[in-house]
């Protein structure tokens, strides 16, 4: 068996797309691979045209029979796949080719490690040309899991094994979050890190499930945060839930009123007061998580609602981080008022 088993599950996806994204994984240095390709659109046969006129053994086409769903199309990929190592791929993204080697070369020399994420750069026909570093050790990863996701999932490459033995696998009753519910499975059992190296290029385009998706979404964040609070035992108020769901974690909402904003700090001192009785987050990491959230809160409020927030920061016990830009614009709001 291949050393690699490459998952690229595929929906309707633009062929131009499709053909780089193969492209990206045959050109790889590291060549002991298979490419597991599933079509979760039967009815597209251009697709499955595509793949065929590719003649490389390495490539493995499946279709599925009806249309699944992203998270057990991920599942049946992952009984297809006879690798040591699992790497996951977009249908519409392209993998560096130092990738596979650099990622397998790690999950060699770390066997403490589960499961490796890399950094990426965004491109596409939508204007988003940045590169994105997720944080690299273990317990900053797990302290952000509640907030998002701290690996980018089409990055990720595990242990086929790991994901067995343990009867991890991707929760079907979510369209968009299971990638950060594996990680959470994962985080139980082994060590899950991230690599510096940019090692994939994610295409941003009106088509992608995150646009076509949003409101369901939206949806499974607040299903998620309820699970994960009751997994913990934290119990919080349908009062507090909101203010963490609309504005905590909700990143492009305006917070234009004080009180939300003592609303947001009290929850977050909550949840760290809660860790320290319960331990379910490592520390100081997860301290520092939620001192940075309140920071970004208190510069939207500034921003969107001219509101105050020094005093409301001197007197919190989060481990804030500096950020010179809410100082700014919080001398600018004393001296106004």
């Amino acid at each position: 068996m291949p050393k690699i088993s490459v998952l690229l599950p595929m929906w309707n996806t633009k062929l131009t797309y499709l053909q780089k994204a193969v492209d990206s994984i045959l050109a790889q240095t590291f060549t002991d691979f298979e490419l597991i390709v599933l079509n979760d659109s039967p009815d597209n046969d251009s697709l499955k045209d595509l793949i065929s006129a590719y003649d490389d053994k390495r490539i493995k086409y499946h279709e599925n029979p009806i249309n699944l769903g992203i998270a057990k199309s991920y599942n049946r990929l992952v009984d297809l796949a006879g690798g040591k190592y699992v790497a996951m791929m977009n249908h519409d993204d392209i993998s560096q080719p130092e990738r596979l080697e650099k990622q397998s070369d790690f999950l060699d020399n770390n066997p403490e490690v589960g499961l490796v994420g890399s950094a990426y750069k965004k491109f596409g026909e939508i204007n988003r040309f940045k590169t994105v570093e997720n944080p690299l050790k273990h317990n900053d990863i797990v302290a952000t899991l509640l907030f998002k996701s701290p690996i980018h999932h089409p990055t990720i490459m595990f242990r086929r094994e790991l994901m067995k033995d343990n009867g991890i696998k991707y929760d079907e009753n979510f369209v968009s979050l299971n990638d950060r519910k594996l990680y959470v499975d994962f985080a139980k059992v082994c060590k899950l890190t991230n690599m510096p190296d940019i090692l994939y290029r994610y295409r941003f385009h009106k088509d992608m499930v995150s646009k076509r998706l949003k409101n369901k979404i939206q949806a499974e964040q607040v299903k998620f945060h309820r699970i994960w609070f009751a997994e913990n035992g934290i119990e919080l108020s349908d009062e507090e839930q909101g203010i963490f769901n609309n504005f905590v974690t909700k990143g492009r909402c305006h917070i234009t009123d004080r009180k939300i904003l003592l609303k947001v700090k009290e929850v977050l001192e909550k949840l760290v007061a809660e860790n320290e009785r319960l331990k379910f987050m490592p520390e100081p990491e997860f301290s520092e998580v939620c001192g940075s959230y309140l920071v970004k809160r208190c510069l939207n409020a500034a921003v969107y609602g001219g509101v105050y927030s020094q005093d409301l920061l001197d007197d919190t016990d989060l481990l804030l981080p500096s950020n010179v830009i809410l100082k700014l614009c919080n001398l600018a709001l004393k001296w106004r008022n």
